[in-house]
């Protein structure tokens, strides 16, 4: 008996809470107009027909011919089959290790006694 009594308290809250929320939300409701929120929605959705006019207006190409994507797409796949049948024999040279460091004289490192703390030669 405790148990509906409490169920039937707690109904009763939750009815009076919900006739108090739906008497705010229609004095609410009174203050928006339907009206003035289409006209803004139509205005939005002018301004974005014009901005894509706009963008479409400055995509324009001039002096180019219009080309097809497929077309395009097929000629990069044949230069990309193409492009290695010739001969890349310039690329040994890029690929071989040089034995002396750049801007030195090509003579051997200092031994590890002629070096200071940082690893860098000891001046004499």
């Amino acid at each position: 008996a405790v148990v509906s009594t409490q169920s039937t308290g707690d109904t009763k809250v939750s009815v009076d809470a919900m006739s108090t929320g739906l008497k705010e939300m229609k004095r609410e409701y009174k203050k928006v107009s339907i009206d003035k929120i289409q006209d803004l929605q139509d205005d939005l959705q002018d301004m974005m027909e014009d901005a894509n006019e706009i963008q479409e207006i400055m995509g324009q190409q001039y002096g180019m011919p219009d080309v097809d994507d497929a077309e395009l797409e097929a000629e990069l796949d044949a230069l990309g089959d193409t492009m290695f049948d010739d001969d890349m024999s310039y690329l040994d040279e890029a690929s071989e290790v040089p034995t002396t460091i750049p801007g030195s004289s090509g003579r051997e490192e200092p031994a590890a006694s002629q070096l200071d703390e940082f690893g860098l030669p000891a001046l004499s």
